[in-house]
């Protein structure tokens, strides 16, 4: 069982297609999470119709306090998903037509990461979701780094991707004190979807 003590909120990203000379989607990308958020941007990549497509990325910070079992759970039950708004009326396109780039989360403990893990952990894939790791788990110890992808959600409510859930648990036994993880989300261009196939 994981309780949660920290800072609590949802995080929203907003992304923007610029420039060209057509009329331009804005894309709206939500994560539900119980971390609290601290944004940076993520750089620009190349979008449809030679235009930017300006995500925001988001880094968030939470405290678990873990009782027994001894573990702390990420990303349970949290999902991701996007909305593409038409900019003149701000109406919602149709579910199905765009799909995003890959997808990333990353997720960090340790002071390499910028935050406190008080023992050595080792890390548990529960259930991957549909996402991928990329690279090999990280060793025991007191700090580590993993990332997974998705390569590619569709707009829409119903698309939604279930994040991968995730345990780390205590090398040895003992209590688990309160501990700090980050996790990063970030996400590249989207592309417009046509008759089934992704255009670039």
């Amino acid at each position: 069982m994981v309780d949660k003590n920290a800072q609590q909120s949802g995080v929203s990203r907003r992304t923007i297609v610029k420039g060209a000379a057509w009329s331009v989607p804005v894309v709206a990308l939500a994560v539900a999470t119980p971390l609290a958020a601290a944004s940076g941007p993520i750089p620009p990549q190349a979008a449809p119709g030679g235009g930017l497509s300006e995500w925001q990325g988001s880094t968030s910070v939470g405290t678990w306090t873990v009782s027994q079992p001894n573990r702390v759970q990420i990303n349970v039950a949290q999902n991701v998903g996007f909305n593409v708004l038409d900019p003149d009326t701000g109406d919602v396109a149709d579910a199905g037509k765009y799909t995003s780039g890959v997808v990333s989360v990353t997720i960090q403990w340790g002071p390499g990461s910028g935050v406190t893990t008080p023992t050595s952990y080792r890390i548990e894939e529960r259930n991957l979701n549909g996402w991928v790791r990329v690279g090999p788990l990280p060793a025991e110890g007191t700090s580590g780094t993993v990332e997974y992808t998705h390569a590619g959600i569709l707009n829409g409510a119903a698309n939604i991707a279930q994040l991968p859930v995730v345990w780390l648990y205590p090398s040895a036994g003992g209590a688990l004190t309160p501990t700090y993880v980050n996790t990063t989300l970030s996400a590249e261009f989207l592309s417009e979807k046509t008759s089934g196939a992704r255009v670039p």
